[in-house]
């Protein structure tokens, strides 16, 4: 059997979202690779999929990966993880890589990816997709996401956090998503709250983990100090 690798969405964090593909995956893989901060924070991935590892047979592989956004740092950490992958896997094995969400929605894979065309050009890759936060989010709180011929927009939180941008935003789409809003919580709830949409947004944070939060009544929510994995739905049509 040829080497290959399958990116695996796990969900936002409950491990009963996780997919019935993406579980025979895990199971039928023979080494686990999950991405690890450099801060040496254990792998919220590698913690979901535990109970469907068995150690005894299934090598594990943590991938230091830094948190930022500086390409200088990013771009030569991504390297080193592909070619450790790449020789891990070698001709035969059979490999996963385990990450939050869905890999191609914000994630990370795709850039681990890249690199792995580079060096190892021949390793067939696959994906398979997973439950996205603002989804089990949405779902726990009873809110639509669209209907009918409504639109919707996902978008990272750190570049649309002013008014202004916001209200141009809800004049064309039924309801805005905002990834990762942590830091921008503040800016997010002022401009909501100037245009009058406290009241048709959704917060949530550390979906399916331990912790989990997620409130319709933003008006009361101290925004500071909000985690990474956080989001906020506005939504200007109809809710229950």
């Amino acid at each position: 059997m040829n080497a290959e690798l399958t990116a695996v969405g796990l969900g936002p964090g409950d491990p009963e979202l996780i997919t019935l593909k993406g579980l025979r995956a895990v199971q039928a893989a023979d080494v686990i690779f999950a991405p690890q901060s450099r801060d040496g924070d254990a792998s919220i991935a590698l913690r979901i999929a535990t109970p469907w590892i068995d150690p005894s047979r299934q090598e594990v592989v943590t991938l230091p990966l830094p948190m930022t956004r500086d390409s200088s740092q990013l771009r030569p950490a991504w390297q080193a993880a592909a070619e450790v992958m790449a020789a891990t896997l070698g001709a035969e094995r059979r490999g996963v890589y385990l990450l939050l969400g869905d890999p191609l929605l914000y994630g990370t894979f795709f850039y681990l990816w890249r690199e792995l065309r580079v060096c190892a050009p021949t390793l067939p890759v696959k994906v398979i997709p997973g439950v996205t936060s603002f989804a089990a989010a949405a779902a726990a709180a009873g809110m639509p996401l669209a209907m009918a011929d409504e639109r919707l927009i996902v978008l990272p939180a750190s570049y649309e956090t002013d008014a202004a941008a916001l209200q141009r935003l809800l004049a064309e789409f039924a309801t805005v998503v905002l990834m990762k809003a942590g830091a921008a919580a503040p800016s997010i709830r002022t401009a909501l709250e100037q245009l009058g949409l406290l009241d048709h947004a959704l917060y949530a944070e550390r979906v399916g983990l331990e912790g989990e939060f997620i409130t319709r009544d933003l008006r009361t929510l101290d925004p500071h100090h909000r985690p990474y994995l956080s989001l906020i739905i506005v939504r200007r049509g109809e809710v229950l």
